[in-house]
């Protein structure tokens, strides 16, 4: 408990410090106050944390601009270095929706779809898959349902081969990869 004190005593002294050195010779003692006031520990019944005599204005405040003595948001230091000016938010997206390329292979193309929500994948849906043939058809509902399941749970391109459908298979992660290319991009469609 005595070093969360001392703790708590140096940071305000050290916050203190800053405020005299940020405000330079017309730092008000108010303000200089404000920052001595630290939080005191309430949960155990020792004596309540004080400032060092040294950190302790010379005067006392006729008025605390803030209630309780806390502390002032003005007098608050900015991170970031200050005379550089801050970039503006990101737009927000359009949609929560990102379509990838028309991929070509020798059973026809694949193009899919993700949906977002935030940066991360939900849904992979397909806009067109090969279903020129009974074959092709079962082995591109096998892709979809396969391949769009592990994207979800991979949140990537990363995916396995469907045996039987290699080259579908290639085609919907090189589709889902330009996607993810561009959702990270921020692009939306």
């Amino acid at each position: 408990m005595r070093r969360a004190v001392l703790a708590v005593a140096g940071l305000a002294a050290g916050t203190s410090l800053l405020v005299v050195a940020k405000g330079g010779s017309d730092a008000a003692p108010a303000s200089v106050a404000a920052a001595n006031a630290g939080p005191t520990p309430s949960a155990s019944g020792s004596a309540p944390a004080t400032p060092p005599a040294s950190a302790a204005p010379d005067k006392p405040a006729a008025k605390s601009p803030t209630p309780s003595g806390g502390k002032k948001s003005t007098t608050k230091p900015k991170s970031g270095g200050g005379d550089t000016a801050a970039a503006p938010p990101p737009a927000a997206p359009k949609s929560n929706k990102v379509v990838g390329p028309r991929v070509e292979n020798p059973y026809g193309a694949v193009q899919v779809v993700i949906d977002l929500s935030g940066n991360r994948i939900e849904r992979v849906r397909t806009l067109e898959m090969p279903d020129l043939e009974a074959r092709s058809d079962q082995l591109s509902a096998l892709v979809e349902s396969q391949l769009g399941e592990e994207a979800v749970r991979e949140q990537g391109a990363d995916l396995d081969t469907v045996s039987g459908a290699t080259e579908t298979s290639e085609s919907y992660r090189e589709s889902l990869r330009v996607a993810i290319e561009r959702m990270k991009k921020g692009e939306r469609d």
